[in-house]
């Protein structure tokens, strides 16, 4: 195992964290830790970025400086992992879990993963399939598996065993001189017209073994997120699901709650959307990180 301490300042915090080459059971992952810089509560963060690939872009500052200790994953276009986004195995993930478990700022927490767009899709994939993660936060996500990003073969964004995983093939026909500014919207909705191939690879979110919490945007342009997070919910409803749930979709909001984004909303929805979802998502970290007691059903 290589260790790499760096310290960051942020503000008048100052932090170590690690880059980690480690590699296990075949592996080697591309991780960044980051202990807590006060006394830890009882919750650790995994941080997944999305389809820009490399290291996960998450601020830890806001985290640890309440105690989180962070994992960010980074899972292809870093120098241990593919150069496009398709058959990511899922045992990679797995080896990241077991490695986040071993800190000992971490010994005994819940993990709680966080993701957002494609790394969406992979934080409520990955959580229906491990029960160490017992909580999910996602935003702009999908409720299926896509198809991979960038490949010339059509396949999955991820594998198991060596397989691919059921996914939803981009749709065809389509006419890909529409598309602008990364705006896929049109081709994520008819894509989900595949009734058959939806159904195979729909994300077993009821398997998830903690409270979820979703944010999406009614106009992003990326993909439908705002549907695919009514499709979560609906699945999750349809299974009696025993964990606190919530989607919250914003009006005049899009694809990255950022003022300047070019993938839908207006600077005003999109400022809105990403204030109140950072405070939503700070007090659901917070009640998870004490007693989770209140955290049955549906939320409001």
């Amino acid at each position: 195992m290589k260790k790499r301490p760096i310290v960051s300042v942020f503000g008048l915090v100052l932090v170590a964290f690690f880059t980690i080459g480690i590699a296990r059971n075949n592996f080697i992952l591309d991780v960044e830790y980051y202990p807590p810089s006060v006394e830890s509560g009882n919750v650790a963060i995994m941080l997944l970025g999305g389809s820009e690939g490399g290291m996960s872009n998450h601020s830890t500052e806001l985290f640890t400086a309440k105690g989180y200790p962070c994992l960010k994953v980074a899972y292809f276009r870093t120098k241990h992992t593919p150069d496009r986004l398709e058959m990511i195995p899922l045992e990679y993930f797995e080896k990241a879990i077991g490695m986040f478990q071993s800190q000992p700022e971490v010994k005994g927490k819940k993990i709680i993963i966080i993701g957002g767009s494609k790394g969406g899709e992979l934080a409520l994939l990955l959580a229906s399939r491990y029960p160490q993660i017992e909580g999910v936060v996602v935003r702009v996500p999908s409720s299926v598996v896509f198809q991979g990003i960038g490949g010339p073969v059509k396949t999955s964004s991820w594998s198991y065993q060596g397989r691919p995983l059921p996914f939803v093939p981009y749709y065809k026909p389509f006419d890909y001189s529409k598309v602008v500014n990364n705006q896929w919207r049109e081709l994520y909705k008819l894509s989900l017209t595949q009734t058959e191939a939806v159904e195979k690879a729909v994300i077993k979110v009821e398997r998830i073994n903690g409270p979820v919490l979703l944010f999406s945007g009614k106009e992003d342009k990326m993909w439908p997120s705002s549907q695919m997070g009514d499709m979560i919910v609906k699945r999750l409803k349809a299974h009696h699901f025993p964990h606190w749930y919530k989607h919250c979709a914003y009006e005049n909001a899009g694809h990255n709650f950022n003022e300047k984004s070019k993938m839908g909303g207006t600077p005003e929805g999109n400022k809105k959307a990403g204030i109140d979802s950072e405070l939503r998502m700070f007090s659901f970290l917070s009640r998870l990180s004490g007693s989770d007691k209140n955290m049955n059903g549906t939320g409001s």
